[in-house]
């Protein structure tokens, strides 16, 4: 009896010691963007975009899922894996994004995402025809020019440097390129140069690493070498503001 009890009183104690340590992590503002820009690897999703609609990518739900996980995920590697119908159940709270989920039996993002790759991908693809055909949200994705005014790109960048570095969040962009493609990133850190900055980016084509994309005032577009084959020119846009605070209210929910 006194064993069993001692067993409870240690599962209790190692509860409570991950929710401490989530909530005092997530009580940096700067904690999650910063794992990624130097945890590069083990906070990355453990596969690339790929799939959709005409085998088109999920570029922007990988984003949405990759940045609702790091946000939202209490990792309990001490605990028993999750079986494929535990883990779907734990894909679909990450994609709801109202509720910190525990992801028992794994230590970082990139091996659960890897070890249940095709359940994750299975619910981004229906989550790209849920806002496309449901919610008529690929019109989002197609608003805006590949360039900008100087003006409007200097203010969308000074805004986008408040945004994440001063208030600290990882930011969601949709990039529009030219014709009506768009792709999606997420923008985890900026430096201010003397007449610009320096953008560090996480991109679902290229997981377990940071881009590093340079902006110059007069600068109507991005552009650099390592996206040109992709991408060529393209203008940043900043969205799902709202769906970064939806998760910031369910870590205040569940940490107070």
């Amino acid at each position: 009896m006194m064993k069993k009890v001692f067993a409870l009183a240690l599962v209790a104690s190692s509860v409570f010691a991950g929710k401490a340590q989530f909530c005092q992590e997530r009580n940096d503002q700067d904690f999650v963007r910063m794992q990624m820009k130097n945890r590069p690897y083990q906070t990355a999703m453990g596969f690339q975009n790929q799939g959709g609609l005409v085998n088109g990518g999920v570029c922007w739900w990988h984003s949405r899922f990759h940045r609702n996980a790091l946000y939202l995920g209490l990792f309990q590697p001490n605990k028993e894996r999750p079986s494929e119908e535990e883990a779907q159940a734990i894909i679909k709270a990450i994609r709801k994004g109202k509720k910190v989920v525990k992801i028992p039996g794994y230590r970082n993002l990139r091996s659960f995402s890897r070890d249940f790759s095709y359940l994750i991908q299975d619910e981004l693809e229906a989550w790209q025809k849920t806002d496309g055909f449901i919610n008529q949200q690929w019109i989002i994705g197609l608003a805006g020019t590949s360039k900008r005014s100087a003006s409007g790109m200097k203010k969308s960048m000074d805004n986008l440097y408040d945004y994440v570095v001063k208030e600290g969040n990882v930011a969601y962009q949709k990039l529009q390129i030219k014709g009506i493609t768009a792709h999606a990133w997420l923008v985890v850190d900026m430096k201010k140069l003397d007449h610009g900055y320096r953008l560090s980016v996480v991109d679902s084509n290229f997981p377990g690493q940071v881009d590093e994309i340079y902006y110059q005032e007069g600068d109507t577009h991005l552009n650099h070498s390592s996206f040109t084959s992709f991408y060529g020119d393209f203008a940043p846009y900043t969205g799902r503001k709202s769906e970064l605070r939806k998760v910031n209210r369910a870590i205040k929910k569940f940490c107070r």
